[in-house]
């Protein structure tokens, strides 16, 4: 026997902050100690055991065969009453021939047993992946949805129950320890060395035994105990090739086992992962499925791959050995077992391990067509991310002039808007003067359409003016071509608020698009048609454009990404604020990897917005200078006047004057306000959402002539292009401008007057966001009795104008509630004064009145000057 072999397993460590970690169960009902064979749970049990004495802990070691129910219930029952004499097992009958009571009724006899002792329970079971009965799994989901207060439950195992965690992790009654906490540390690579009776390890070996076993006790045990044997410096070219290992593995792995399962062992070692499948097909055997389970039973450091069943990995260092052993062996074979690996996976959809097996076969033929394979397939489904990591390994002279792997390429570098490399690709492509005559895209306009994309999406609303996409629909023979020109065209008029020409073209577009099998860009063209519903102020059938591709779409893919940006839309305008934030925070990440700007705007937006609602005021402000610097890679004028419009919004709600100054400055919206009168032929979305920042701007500086005649501009331009939702933004901005100088009756009369020129329901969110005071309009028209909407409306808005109850009740005469010096200064307010001059109209400094007008706010219930005025009586005016 070697030395390996006599010192393996004989070294333990005191892994204290591990124990102390494991000792917070205490304030847990369930703590899940779970991490890969070998990774010294059973250990960490042991000595946590031991360091709490007077602890009353329950430890069960299971294995298969307590897979039984009958059996498991026997054993967990004697081990309660060997450490508690007196509990009550009633929920157990040994004198039944079967015990098979319904797994509910036992959880709650045991759940009253636990909550009658005195004191606290640790239950330990040890090595629990072994239970898996329907009857067992039942009793721990019914008991942990309710666990008795008195209980602990500690689970040690190699993967998760397979019971629900979902509301345990919620109420926060769940410890996870895992394989990361579980890895071994520098600091124990030395304990553990020096257990073993080994010389003190340098830094450089500690850290390269480490990146080799991956943290791994049992990995590190063996580097170790190579180390005795022929010294430190064996450390450093330690791998699964190295002599000790080599020979620990020869007697614990491959001496003594069959030819068949050896020849499995070695063949299959070309792999990263397996199943029995892929090594009867490739490896050309049969009854590779059962002999895998075989090797699995023995635990000879084949590990199963977590999530996929019936899948397994070699540990990093028996992979060495194993492929070491191959090219020994049999290395004639291997080219051809990379080969048949390469068209295994690329026929079962695992492209990455397609083309890493197509490469490793040496067949360079095999990888280019691989290659172009994989890089159709993913723009298909937007998996541009993965287009991007294997065009970041290939030699570029494979991908310049290859049509049908630099065309995917450029599609995807521009829609994760990195337009510089998407450039340079173009151009190398464009000095090949004839295009090819065969492949996916081979077409004399192929050049032409990735100009145009590039273009479009770089540019947004910039794009250049002579751009004949129109040229593409008629002269290009790629149908593919003409298909996402059409998808290009409907977005290009979505920008341009041509609303009935995005819809017509996008719904075009998604059918053909989804008849060639290109779902990410069907999604695409779904989204600009949601969008462009809800510009038409038609969100039912926005919601009705989403719903469905939103349910049934894959979670968490690129085309999910399109239809969820489209969902959060609707959720928030539909006042379902908890869901469109979940739904944002979820999608955040997503977005930011690869995406198109639009939908990375909407993102932001929104969430941004829904933070400012939630109070959460500086994440808001943060989350849009984000966005300003997304939008500085590309000329987005459009977005960053979407950007001015919203900080401009939050900022008066705020009444934050330095930062209302910085954003009239920043923005330049004097100039926005000189040029309103300008008469333009053509609706612009910049200057729409500059113009309504500049509205809030000058109404809240007092300016409310010069706000209305800026919303009278804007007003027209959005009627002259029929884009109803933005012209009802505007017309309700306008109507709570004018009401503070309106009589109750003129105020409802004018109310009833926009009501009329739209749809009720049309009034969603969005616009009592962007009008503020419009919620307490509606608030005094429904207690008046002259807006009676519908229920259903009542219920979806409700927190809305509830709200603007509790914030601004009846019309109150502030001289009940202000001081003569408030009264003061609130007259001046009336009166249209911005901060400014009401300090030099009261002689006090700008602080003190901001002060003032802070007191004054939360004496009226109200949180801006807006709110204030529209809280008065009307044409109440009065002197101290």
């Amino acid at each position: 026997m070697s030395s390996i072999e006599r010192g393996y397993g004989v070294a333990r460590i005191l892994r204290q902050p591990l124990i102390t970690l494991l000792d917070h169960s205490e304030q847990f009902p369930l703590t899940l100690l779970i991490a890969p064979a070998g990774s010294g749970k059973s250990t960490l049990l042991h000595h946590w055991e031991a360091l709490y004495p007077t602890r009353r802990i329950v430890r069960l070691a299971l294995d298969e065969r307590d897979n039984d129910p009958p059996r498991f219930f026997r054993r967990l029952a004697e081990a309660l009453r060997g450490v508690m004499p007196g509990f009550d097992i009633t929920w157990y009958d040994p004198f039944l021939k079967e015990f098979r009571p319904s797994g509910s009724s036992i959880a709650e006899s045991m759940a009253d047993a636990f909550d009658r002792i005195d004191g606290g329970l640790h239950l330990v079971l040890d090595d629990f992946q072994h239970i898996a009965a329907p009857s067992i799994i039942e009793v721990f989901t019914t008991m942990l949805e309710h666990p008795p207060a008195r209980l602990h439950v500690v689970l040690a195992t190699r993967n998760y129950p397979t019971f629900p965690l979902t509301r345990i992790k919620l109420a926060d009654k769940l410890l996870v320890i895992d394989s990361h906490d579980l890895k071994v540390t520098i600091e124990e690579v030395h304990h553990l060395n020096i257990g073993l009776g080994g010389q003190a390890l340098s830094a450089e070996n500690a850290d390269h035994v480490l990146a080799m076993t991956e943290g791994w006790l049992t990995g590190v045990k063996i580097a170790l105990l190579a180390a005795l044997e022929s010294g430190q410096q064996a450390l450093q070219g330690f791998s699964g090739n190295q002599a000790e290992v080599v020979e620990y593995f020869g007697h614990v792995v491959l001496k003594g086992l069959p030819d068949s399962l050896r020849q499995l062992f070695l063949q299959s070692s070309i792999f990263e992962y397996f199943d029995g499948a892929i090594c009867d097909e490739v490896l050309q055997r049969s009854g590779s499925a059962l002999l895998l389970e075989d090797v699995a039973a023995r635990e000879l450091f084949m590990l199963p791959v977590e999530g996929r069943p019936g899948w397994f990995r070699y540990h990093a260092l028996l992979h060495d050995f194993l492929q070491n052993r191959l090219k020994i062996e049999q290395p004639d074979l291997i080219e051809d077992l990379h080969r048949r690996a390469a068209r295994y996976f690329l026929a079962h959809e695992d492209e990455d391990q397609a083309l890493r097996h197509a490469e490793r076969s040496g067949d360079q033929a095999l990888f280019t067509s691989t290659l172009e394979r994989c890089f159709d397939e993913w723009i298909r489904y937007g998996h541009f991310g993965r287009i991007l990591k294997w065009s970041d390994q290939l030699p570029e002279e494979l991908i310049h002039g290859n049509y049908d792997l630099a065309a995917p390429l450029i599609c995807g570098l521009t829609l994760s808007r990195r337009f510089h490399h998407a450039r340079y690709y173009l151009d190398e492509l464009k000095l090949n003067l004839e295009p090819p005559t065969s492949g996916r895209y081979a077409d004399a306009y192929t050049c032409t359409f990735l100009e145009l994309h590039l273009q479009l999406f770089q540019h947004d609303t910039d794009f250049f003016q002579d751009a004949d996409l129109e040229l593409l629909l008629q002269s290009s023979g790629h149908r593919d071509i003409r298909a996402f020109s059409l998808a290009m065209i409907a977005y290009y008029h979505l920008q341009h608020a041509r609303l009935d020409l995005a819809l017509q073209l996008a719904t075009q577009a998604r059918t053909v698009l989804q008849k060639l099998g290109h779902h990410f860009l069907a999604s695409y063209a779904g989204l600009i048609i949601a969008l462009s519903h809800r510009q038409n102020n038609c969100l039912l059938e926005a919601m009705q454009c989403v719903e469905a591709p939103f349910e049934d779409t894959p979670r968490l893919t690129p085309s999910w990404t399109l239809w969820a940006t489209g969902k959060l839309v609707i959720l928030y305008e539909q006042n379902r604020l908890d869901e469109a934030r979940l739904l944002c925070e979820e999608l955040l990440p997503l977005v930011n990897a690869a995406s198109a700007t639009e939908v990375i705007a909407t993102v932001y937006l929104t969430l941004s917005r829904l933070q400012h609602h939630f109070g959460e005021f500086v994440s808001a402000r943060r989350l849009l200078d984000k966005l300003s610097n997304i939008l500085k890679l590309g000329n987005y004028e459009r977005f960053v006047s979407q950007v001015a419009h919203e900080s401009m919004r939050q900022a008066v709600d705020l009444c934050d004057e330095p930062r209302i100054a910085a954003l009239a400055e920043q923005f330049n919206l004097a100039e926005v306000v000189r040029q309103a009168a300008d008469k333009v032929p053509d609706y612009s979305e910049c200057r729409e959402r500059y113009g309504l920042a500049a509205v809030y701007w000058l109404t809240h500086q007092g300016q409310f002539a010069e706000a209305g005649a800026l919303l009278d501009s804007l007003i027209s331009e959005l009627n002259r292009a029929g884009i109803r939702n933005r012209a009802l933004v505007s017309e309700a901005n306008l109507l709570v401008l004018k009401a503070r100088d309106q009589s109750g009756a003129d105020r409802m009369k004018a109310l009833k007057a926009l009501l009329s020129r739209f749809d009720l329901y049309s009034v969603s969110r969005g616009i009592f966001d962007e009008a503020p005071g419009l919620s307490e309009l509606f608030r005094d028209a429904c207690q008046s009795g002259l807006l009676r909407p519908p229920e259903a409306y009542l219920e979806r808005f409700q927190s809305i104008i509830e709200q603007a109850q509790a914030s601004a009740p009846t019309p109150t005469d502030p001289r009940s509630l202000l001081t003569n010096r408030e009264l003061e200064i609130f007259n001046c307010l009336l009166r249209g004064l911005a901060n400014a001059d009401i300090s030099r109209q009261t002689g006090t400094s700008l602080t003190t009145t901001k002060w003032h007008l802070k007191n004054i706010y939360s004496k009226l219930g109200v949180s801006n000057r807006t709110e204030a005025v529209l809280k008065m009586s009307p044409n109440l005016t009065f002197v101290p």
